[in-house]
């Protein structure tokens, strides 16, 4: 008798995973888009960059060891400088945690694939074509120079005449082009691609902070995107953005460097709290206590992260709002602790454990009880 799955493929049951299964060869390899796949090479590679950042580190370290040492020329320091903290920054911190969404939030809602996995394959391809980018600028000599967040007027034309700087605001272009592509897809799958069943109430937690994160990444990377390629325009077709000699704000480009520089921080932080939140309830066998308080708190922490950009600008420009903003930077601290506390503050009971195991906790209150009840 033919069973309703191998109706569905023909009769023959083999067809689905046929058809699911990866391409063979090196064409296969370049070609396949499942998303544990692409997963893995996002981890892998990130990890790959994050070791070379971590050498260049290594090389600075060695320079300042000592003073008046000439390990590293003033020129070659700039340019180790300015690529490590790019890798660290663009090549590692967020494609780390978004390799891992790509690889876990398909199978915690219990989607057979992630949305749009083609989109997925080419915004690693993105990512890897603009490390690979970087990395052989700095082999010949022409990688940037001017600091991981490329201030005008130091990375004008006027005082970085080479292709340096030029070579930051295109790396820009590759990396973010592939979190925002990343970002859509996250957020389509936990949203569209849930089993029967998994309403939003049910989602992990770990879930929640991936899309809470791929949100901000929509809203964050168009900023600095449009700051660098309004610097290469500068430089290479001689408008005007941050050009002070010719009217141009250099303290435009602050704004909109750290509009997507201070929540950045927040886009590496909230998926760690949610690996956090998810491995705790799971491994101390509880259901996560207060989960709307913690969902609500990945949202506002979110949502306020955009709201203190001004406290990373130059103070002397922006001292006047920089209070301000401060107050909005304390105003986000509360929201920490409802997170910290939910995944393990709920009380032990005798029906949560086996018999075999004791709480101490209880244990210990009624033993004071108990001696406090007993007369002197």
């Amino acid at each position: 008798m033919t069973r309703p799955a191998d109706a569905a493929s023909g009769g023959h049951p083999d067809r689905l995973e046929q058809t699911w299964a990866d391409p063979k060869g090196l064409y296969g390899w370049f070609t396949h888009v499942d998303h544990k796949s692409i997963g893995r090479r996002y981890l892998v590679t990130a990890f790959s960059f994050f070791l070379i950042g971590g050498a260049l580190a290594a090389l600075m370290r060695l320079q300042l060891w000592r003073p008046d040492n000439t390990f590293l020329g003033p020129d070659l320091y700039n340019q180790i400088f300015t690529t490590h903290g790019t890798t660290m920054m663009f090549l590692f911190a967020v494609p780390v945690m978004q390799g891992l969404g790509i690889y876990l939030v398909p199978l915690m809602v219990g989607a057979r694939s992630i949305a749009f996995p083609r989109l997925v394959a080419y915004s690693y391809w993105m990512f890897l074509f603009g490390g690979i980018f970087l990395f052989v600028s700095f082999l010949l000599n022409a990688a940037p120079d001017v600091g991981w967040f490329s201030y005008p007027p130091l990375a004008e034309s006027l005082y970085t005449p080479s292709k340096r700087a030029d070579v930051w605001a295109q790396l820009i272009t590759f990396t973010e082009v592939a979190s925002l592509a990343v970002a859509v897809a996250l957020i389509t799958t936990a949203l569209k691609l849930r089993t029967p069943g998994m309403t939003l109430n049910r989602l992990p937690i770990f879930v929640w902070a991936q899309v809470v994160t791929s949100f901000m990444v929509l809203f964050a990377m168009p900023a600095v995107m449009l700051a660098s390629t309004s610097l290469i325009l500068d430089r290479l077709v001689g408008t005007h953005f941050f050009d002070v000699e010719h009217a141009g704000d250099a303290l435009l480009w602050q704004h909109m460097f750290w509009f997507f520089g201070h929540p950045e921080v927040y886009i590496i932080f909230i998926p760690g709290t949610g690996i956090v939140s998810t491995i705790i309830t799971t491994f101390s066998r509880r259901r996560m206590f207060g989960y709307l308080a913690v969902v609500l708190s990945l949202v506002s922490t979110a949502f306020m992260g955009f709201g203190l950009w001004v406290t990373t600008c130059s103070r002397q420009a922006c001292r006047n709002w920089a209070r301000v903003f401060s107050l909005r930077r304390a105003s986000s601290s509360p929201c920490q602790p409802a997170r910290r506390s939910s995944a393990g503050s709920r009380r032990c009971g005798p029906g949560d454990l086996p018999s075999k195991v004791r709480c101490s906790g209880s244990s210990a209150s009624s033993r004071s009880s108990s001696s406090a009840a007993s007369p002197a």
